[in-house]
């Protein structure tokens, strides 16, 4: 018999990841990451590309998510 993997283990779909990278794009945002200027555009890129490329489960998501609220309670 084969074990039931948990929602935590389970892949995270595409727009788990979009959700995601709009939350920590967000925060780098309020926190002035994208500078200077003429460089965000092109940072922003990165880190959808890099966003994409993780094999992040369920689980990891909410973790990432959970780490970002940490760092930007005030």
């Amino acid at each position: 018999p084969h074990a039931r993997r948990s929602d935590s283990d389970a892949p995270a779909d595409r727009i788990e990841i979009e959700r995601l990278g709009d939350r920590y794009e967000e925060g780098l945002e309020a926190a002035g990451f994208f500078f200077p200027e003429t460089k965000a555009a092109s940072m922003r890129l990165n880190l959808r590309n890099m966003w994409s490329r993780l094999s992040l489960t369920r689980g990891d998501v909410r973790i990432l998510h959970g780490i970002l609220r940490q760092l930007t309670r005030r």
